[in-house]
Parts: C-alpha cells; sequence; structure tokens
C-alpha cells in the first residue's frame, strides 16, 4: 500500500535530486530513504529513479508523472489541513508573475498584505515558459500565477485578465519612423535590440514578431537594461520591440514604427489552484488582479 510518508520521502528525494541530500534534510539515514522509495516503486509497480552510480537520482518518465500526481495529492492534504485550521491561522502563498505585471499591482498586493497579516506573501518574478508554470500549479508549488499567452500558448482552465499590445520603436532619426505601413522586409533589413536570453520577454516578443515574419535578422545587442536601450535606439542605431505601455509616452525620441501587419496583442491570464474554491485567502489574492 502506497503511504504518505513513501509520498513525502519521494517529493523530498525528486526535488533534491540526491538520495543523500534529501536524507540529511528529512534527518533519516540514507538506507530508511532507499528502502522507502524502494517500497514505492514496488507498489505502483515502476522504477521512478534512473540509478547510477556517481550520478544525481534522475526521474524516469513514470518518475516525472508520479512527481506530478503525488505531489498535487500531497498539496490536498495540506489544503485540508489549512482548511481545517482556519482563515486566520498564518500560512504562506506563492505567486508567480513578471515584473511588468507587478508594476500595475504593487499597491493592491501591499494592501492585500496589510489586511491579512497572517498571511506570508512570496512573489516570484519571470515565470518559466507556460507549460513548466502549469506543473508548478498542478503540483503546488504555485498557488497563483499571472503569466503571458497568445492563442498556442494558453493553458487549461486559466481566466483572462487583460489583452496588452507589443509595438516597434525606433528614433526619430531611424529611416522608419515617418514611414508608413512598414513591412516585415523592410523592418528586419535594419539591426534590432533584442532582451537577453533568460527574459521571459524576449521568448513572447520574438514569438510575436515571427508571427508575421518580422523576427530581426540583424541583432545589434542584447539587454535588459532599458536605458541602454533608449539610449540606442534615440540614436537612430536599431529598433526594438516591448510593450506599448512599458514606454512612458514622456519618454522623447522615440517614434512607434507603423507596421503593415499589425502585431497581435497579447493576453494576460490567471492560473490559480484547485484549492482556490475553498480558500478565502487564495481567492482575495485572485481578486486583486480581476481589479486591474
Amino acid at each position: 500500500m502506497v503511504t504518505f510518508r513513501q509520498m513525502s520521502i519521494f517529493v523530498a528525494v525528486a526535488r533534491q535530486g540526491s538520495f543523500r541530500a534529501s536524507a540529511e534534510k528529512l534527518g533519516l539515514s540514507q538506507v530508511v530513504v532507499s528502502t522507502h522509495i524502494r517500497e514505492l516503486e514496488r507498489d505502483l509497480g515502476t522504477s521512478l529513479f534512473e540509478r547510477r552510480s556517481g550520478h544525481p537520482a534522475a526521474l524516469t518518465e513514470a518518475g516525472h508523472h508520479a512527481l506530478n500526481r503525488i505531489s498535487a495529492i500531497l498539496a490536498e492534504v495540506a489544503d485540508l489541513r489549512q482548511e481545517l485550521a482556519g482563515e486566520q491561522s498564518s500560512r504562506q502563498l506563492h505567486l508567480t508573475t513578471y515584473g511588468f505585471v507587478m508594476l500595475r499591482l504593487q499597491e493592491r498586493l501591499e494592501a492585500f498584505r496589510d489586511t491579512r497579516p497572517n498571511i506570508t506573501l512570496t512573489i516570484h518574478l519571470d515565470p518559466p515558459d507556460n507549460a513548466t508554470l502549469a506543473s508548478q500549479v498542478q503540483r503546488g508549488d504555485v498557488d497563483l500565477a499571472c503569466f503571458f499567452a497568445m492563442e498556442e500558448d494558453k493553458i487549461e482552465n486559466s481566466e483572462f485578465l487583460w489583452s496588452e499590445q507589443l509595438a516597434v520603436y525606433v528614433g526619430v532619426d531611424h529611416p522608419l519612423a515617418g514611414k508608413r505601413g512598414v513591412t516585415s522586409e523592410e523592418l528586419v533589413a535594419h539591426e534590432a535590440i533584442v532582451l537577453a536570453r533568460h527574459n521571459p520577454q524576449r521568448r513572447l516578443t520574438e514569438h510575436a514578431l515571427s508571427l508575421v515574419g518580422m523576427a530581426p535578422r540583424r541583432i545589434l545587442m542584447e539587454t535588459d537594461a532599458l536605458a541602454l536601450m533608449l539610449a540606442n535606439v534615440r540614436r537612430g542605431r536599431a529598433w526594438f520591440c516591448l510593450f506599448r505601455d512599458s514606454i512612458d509616452e514622456a519618454i522623447s525620441g522615440l517614434v512607434q514604427v507603423d507596421l503593415a501587419t499589425p502585431l497581435s496583442p497579447v493576453e494576460v491570464r490567471l492560473l490559480s489552484r484547485p484549492s482556490l474554491r475553498h480558500d478565502t485567502n487564495l481567492r482575495a489574492l485572485r481578486d486583486c488582479f480581476r481589479r486591474v
């Protein structure tokens, strides 16, 4: 019979990537941890880890599937405990979103913290790709996720919040500054400035540009430093693509390029854990986003 203890130890090993490290964290011997994992594998009828001497404890394909399902089960049990403890009990909520979204929500999240001092709100910026994010919510690693999506990148059961528009900018002296109906060939003939590779918004902008044949071919630089971007764009050295609302209208020296084919809008969507229906604190956190 699969036990709660077996499941807890399995999740610890999977997340630590080591039988030894998880044993130390749990205050158990490595022999005890290994025994519980073998018993779990026997009860489930499959190997969960690839065992290679001197290598980390890597999950098998079945192990990855089991991690998602077992983590969700443990999260449901934790939710039940929290529900029985009551709304005012101390707890932690994990929120994942983008810095761009946080600019709109900062005051509301501060108000949430002020009115619910029993809640420790941990905010993780710059979510992973949407498929990974959906798994994190399913496993209970994240309670609420606010993410960007385009048509083919939506997460099932997520909620639409609002749309954001991407735009391409150049300096006032750039050859494309005063041109109407700029085509994809005209745009990609010029150098571009793009966000750094680790920035999740880069994936988004590249995808949106590729849909209309405007993916940059010549890249002047890769950077997350907005001031550096602006300085080079103002000099007419390159173009860049960002959310229109991230560019303050008061910023001088920039011109939005009139594209022959507009970029598709980007949806901002919200994904909550299933425990939302029982959890007034989590519903209150969700409402911070709904009122934007």
